[in-house]
């Protein structure tokens, strides 16, 4: 079974949580799970799979509730390259917090193709395996 490696940072410029465990800076530091490791900092975002790169835009959004959404871009990387690389998907990350939890999936938008759902934990970091 492949793993994933995930690194989330999301910035949290413009984003609009009054109150309550979903509120932007909450979510910052380290997560980390079974298929993804997650990453939230204040100055920006990527998230890097197993076999994948994405780059986060600049804002996003959480809910009182503690949804959150963001758009992107995916880079898949391991296997041959072509010349010139290989051009980036639009992705759409949507994501809902539950206590120390947070679950995420990424669709890229070019493709309707969705990856995970992946599902980290706040303070921990996981070794996972990359693609070659």
């Amino acid at each position: 079974m492949r793993r994933l490696f995930s690194t989330l940072a999301l910035l949290v410029a413009g984003c609009r949580t009054p109150t309550g465990p979903s509120r932007a800076a909450d979510l910052l530091g380290n997560w980390g799970g079974q298929d993804a490791n997650v990453i939230l900092s204040g100055s920006g975002g990527t998230v890097e799979y197993g076999c994948g790169l994405a780059v986060l835009d600049q804002s996003w959004t959480v809910s009182p509730g503690g949804v959150f959404s963001a758009t992107g871009q995916h880079y898949t990387e391991g296997g041959p390259v072509p010349i010139g690389g290989t051009p980036p998907h639009p992705a759409r990350f949507i994501g809902q917090v539950h206590g120390n939890l947070l679950t995420f999936t990424e669709t890229l938008t070019d493709l309707n193709q969705s990856l995970g759902p992946f599902t980290v934990e706040r303070g921990k970091v996981v070794v996972l395996m990359k693609c070659l």
